[in-house]
């Protein structure tokens, strides 16, 4: 299958790796660009633990990060974790199950108040009793230029990937500008969030069970039917659409 990406770099690559290495055919087109917000007013005294919930927070916060603090630092999702990793920052606990998951882990383990160093387009956290949490923008997601090529990517793809309510909104406003009509294009998101973000009457809504490209590959390929040929011999093959 081609699943045109829309995320901002270096996520994009990380995600086609993924799709390439299941068979599929990614086809990148950047509609974002990560810029870079260092947390200068916030100071870790007073937290009990740090929250990351994305390799583009890790990378924009390095320098508060590696301040010896002595924080544990808590992180949603295996490309977070990996970010941390590779700029030689430990991490105590890593969750796959969203942020509200991670935050109740942190939780149980005696922590009280949180500061997430986080995007500017984020999810909002469920609120639990005695439990404080502080946001600390430190990078945003800014529109690229259209790039020419849009009509003919988004035309040509079977799916469309969405990993952000933003991505979602600003995908939906690009197609109603040129009159692209959305029942041509089949989206898949990481959220019921991010598809409402989208709106209605696409083609296709596929929605993954978690929010990681793990869950949305198992969500994409649950939607195409793998149709059986015969080879030579007349033996069945299997083979994805």
């Amino acid at each position: 299958m081609k699943l045109l990406i829309i995320r901002p770099q270096p996520g994009a690559d990380a995600t086609a790796h993924r799709l390439r290495a299941a068979g599929h055919a990614p086809i990148l087109m950047p509609l974002f660009a990560i810029e870079h917000l260092p947390a200068q007013r916030v100071s870790a005294d007073g937290y009990d633990a740090i929250l990351l919930t994305s390799g583009n927070a890790a990378r924009a916060a390095v320098e508060f990060l590696s301040q010896d603090h002595a924080k544990p630092i808590y992180a949603v999702g295996s490309a977070t974790a990996s970010a941390l990793q590779i700029l030689s920052l430990p991490v105590a606990q890593t969750g796959s199950e969203g942020v509200d998951a991670l935050v109740r882990r942190a939780v149980a383990d005696g922590h009280q108040r949180l500061l997430w160093l986080a995007g500017e387009d984020h999810s909002p956290i469920a609120p639990i009793d005695g439990v404080r949490i502080d946001i600390e923008i430190v990078y945003r997601s800014a529109a690229v230029s259209v790039p020419d090529d849009f009509v003919r990517h988004v035309t040509e793809s079977d799916v469309v990937i969405l990993h952000s309510s933003r991505a979602a909104q600003h995908f939906a406003e690009l197609c109603a500008s040129i009159s692209l009509p959305r029942a041509a294009v089949t989206l898949a998101t990481f959220s019921n969030a991010i598809a409402k973000a989208a709106g209605e009457n696409w083609g296709g809504m596929i929605i993954a069970q978690a929010p990681n490209d793990a869950a949305l590959l198992k969500a994409i390929q649950g939607q195409f039917t793998l149709p059986y040929c015969q080879d030579e011999r007349g033996a069945a093959i299997e083979g994805p659409i």
